[in-house]
């Protein structure tokens, strides 16, 4: 919390762990933003450790938005901001 309006923010940087690691990480700064009143600051779309194994055709590079209804969270919960 901060008694004045400067905007703070909260960065994520995900680790090389496989999904599940990344994702419960993702979801503990999440609401660690939401609670602390901070933008949560998200990476931009890259490889993700074993989602990237397809053939040509199939998409290497995610960002959090293809997993996670950023939108959606959002409008539900009053204050949450994010970016990538």
């Amino acid at each position: 919390y901060t008694p004045d309006d400067t905007e703070r923010f909260l960065t994520f940087e995900p680790d090389s762990a496989g999904w599940n690691n990344i994702r419960m990480a993702m979801e503990t700064a999440l609401v660690m933003s939401h609670a602390m009143g901070r933008t949560l600051v998200l990476p931009p779309e890259q490889k993700i450790y074993l989602l990237q194994n397809g053939k040509n055709s199939e998409k290497k590079d995610f960002g959090f938005n293809d997993f996670f209804h950023l939108d959606a969270i959002s409008v539900e919960h009053k204050g949450f901001k994010v970016i990538t």
